[in-house]
């Protein structure tokens, strides 16, 4: 999937992909031409980036945990493969979902373009120490062979919180466009 810029048709995935990755709220500006495009990143795109990226990093999470307990059925390399194969994978997946919620823009068809009164550091922030939150969760919990029940629920959980913070930023983005007009 290619996103190209609106007037110099200069391939934008790079952009995209970073300002998902450092949570950047904003217009994407192209590097050849330094036009801003007209499709505005606000923190609900953000929220749906992590959500899926917290998903996937769940299921990972989880396949590692039983890829360990099978490493003695299969052998190591078998597993090791497997891993190269999976992290891989998540890798291309987190990067097309970027581009996806750029183009597709879920649940926001009638604003995406419209640019919205935000705290653009502070949304940053959060969403970082959202991500080292997740990390914490996973690595801590995921670590301990004891707690692999508990880290399984608490990711879970996570992510229905996210998702219910994605639901609620749409909601306040739509109302404070409602409030504009």
């Amino acid at each position: 999937m290619k996103v190209k810029c609106e007037k110099c048709k200069q391939n934008l995935n790079k952009s995209i992909a970073s300002a998902f990755e450092e949570y950047h709220v904003g217009y994407i500006q192209c590097d050849e031409c330094k036009k801003k495009n007209s499709r505005y990143i606000s923190e609900s795109d953000l929220l749906m980036y992590f959500a899926c990226s917290a998903s996937l990093y769940t299921v990972a999470v989880i396949a590692i945990y039983f890829l360990f307990n099978l490493m003695s059925t299969f052998g190591a390399w078998v597993i090791y493969g497997i891993f190269i194969f999976l992290f891989a994978g998540m890798y291309f997946l987190t990067k097309y979902i970027s581009y996806y919620i750029y183009i597709m823009a879920p649940f926001k068809k009638g604003w995406q373009d419209k640019k919205l009164d935000e705290d653009a550091p502070g949304i940053a922030k959060r969403m970082k120490w959202q991500f080292i939150m997740f990390l914490l969760v996973a690595l801590m919990f995921g670590s301990q062979p004891t707690l692999i029940m508990y880290c399984f629920i608490l990711l879970i959980a996570f992510i229905i919180l996210i998702g219910i913070k994605v639901k609620l930023c749409l909601r306040n983005e739509r109302n404070q466009l409602a409030t504009k007009k």
